[in-house]
């Protein structure tokens, strides 16, 4: 006679079927077949049950790419540093690619302190004009392309479109 045990394991296999179907990046069709062995005091009972998931890719995968060039456009000296200005040439980037980017800067000592990084030369001239100064399309630029700062030689804030991702302390 089969133990109890054969009756818990069901659910896990439905389970393990959908989580593989999950995994699969297409649209997948999914059919699982267990037969369940009960106890009892008279003949042994089999129940079969099927189950089909029908599975679609739902999120989108987030692909980035690396920044491969870059122009400074402009430095400014203060007391604590110099702050550069950086374009970078338009791409699919994400936070990690722009984070990736400006540990390399930081780590290669071409920027110590500061670092100011668009994707757009129209943005930094608008960037580097006092906030109060600026016309709202060139706020609206400034916006849209200005994407990471290295602050105090310590913190890659994200700026702009990646605003949300917030900030990281460099060596935490």
């Amino acid at each position: 006679m089969k133990s109890k045990r054969s009756v818990q394991f069901l659910p896990l296999l439905v389970i393990m079927a959908l989580g593989v179907a999950a995994c699969d990046g297409e649209v997948a069709d999914l059919t699982t077949t267990s037969v369940l062995v009960t106890d009892s005091d008279g003949p042994v009972q089999a129940t079969t049950t099927t189950v089909t998931v029908a599975t679609e890719e739902s999120t989108p995968i987030v692909r980035g790419q690396s920044v491969d060039s870059y122009q400074v456009v402009g430095r400014v000296s203060g007391d604590q540093g110099e702050t550069l200005y950086i374009v970078i040439p338009t791409g699919a980037y994400t936070d990690v690619d722009l984070e990736n980017f400006v540990l390399d800067l930081y780590e290669s000592g071409q920027a110590t302190y500061g670092a100011e990084v668009f994707d757009e030369s129209a943005a930094v001239d608008a960037y580097l004009k006092a906030e109060s100064e600026r016309t709202e399309a060139e706020q609206e630029l400034v916006e849209k392309h200005h994407f990471v700062s290295l602050v105090d030689g310590a913190v890659i804030r994200f700026q702009g479109p990646y605003a949300s991702t917030g900030e990281m302390v460099i060596g935490s």
